[in-house]
């Protein structure tokens, strides 16, 4: 057991000799100033060399919190089962009237893992989709790019789409995401709401906007975030027609949001 001590000793001491030597020196200007009186310039000398030390002894533990950090975020996203993260992003639905709806969302997207080529949406709800349209673009300023449709299937109630980019993505890269469906029947009752839930985190809140058509505005609109109690929201117009507009902040993974309305 005193061997094992011992180690524990030694190591510290180890990796921590430069902090140990800081000490030491201290201690030693310390009893020279007690026993007699050391020269102006070997104190000076000795408080640049504590210096240097302590400066250097800084940076080694800022470099080892730096390399935790990455760990941390190369286990984080090991573990996430999507391939990238949410910076922004905004979720639009148009409805033109009460047969015919678009449906937007855009996003701006951070790449967790390397060699990602392809990327899913999901979605469900009464009707039909008649038109599903995807794009892509490496920046604000750049072109938007078509993304090639190559599978889609039946899942959890709903349909998966899944997307090419025609070209590799890696850990680091930015690009912004942007699918739009239009449906026909998406809200035929009386009583009517769209949901979002947070598959990934996000950097900035997300944006869900609703524009009801001009003949028939909502008489009543609330929105529910999670398990909390709904609360009313007052649509404002903006060229003809009623419109909410709700920026949605801190949602964590699996959280969900809800505006209700009735017709």
């Amino acid at each position: 057991m005193q061997g094992s001590r011992a180690k524990r000793i030694a190591h510290f001491a180890w990796h921590n000799l430069d902090a140990l030597l800081v000490m030491s020196a201290a201690a030693v200007v310390l009893a020279i100033e007690i026993v007699g009186s050391p020269s102006a310039s070997l104190v000076d000398s000795v408080i640049l060399a504590l210096l240097g030390i302590s400066a250097f002894a800084l940076l080694r533990d800022r470099a080892h919190r730096v390399n935790l950090d990455e760990l941390r975020q190369l286990a984080g996203d090991a573990m996430s089962d999507r391939a990238y993260e949410v910076v922004w992003q905004e979720n639009e639905w148009d409805l033109k009237d009460r047969e015919n709806t678009t449906i937007k969302v855009t996003e701006q997207l951070r790449i967790t893992h390397n060699d990602f080529a392809t990327i899913a949406h999901w979605s469900r709800g009464t009707g039909s989709v008649t038109r599903n349209h995807a794009t892509w673009r490496r920046g604000d300023k750049s072109p938007w790019i078509e993304a090639k449709k190559i599978y889609d299937f039946p899942v959890r109630n709903g349909k998966k789409v899944i997307y090419c980019f025609d070209e590799e993505h890696h850990r680091g890269d930015m690009l912004e995401w942007c699918i739009e469906r239009d449906a026909i029947g998406r809200f035929p009752t009386e009583h009517e709401s769209v949901g979002l839930k947070a598959r990934t985190k996000s950097d900035h809140p997300r944006v869900m906007r609703i524009i009801w058509p001009p003949a028939s505005p909502p008489s009543n609109v609330t929105i529910r975030l999670g398990g909390h109690p709904a609360r009313i929201i007052t649509p404002r117009r903006k060229n003809g027609r009623a419109y909410v507009e709700e920026k949605i902040a801190g949602l964590a993974i699996g959280e969900s949001v809800e505006i209700a309305w009735t017709w």
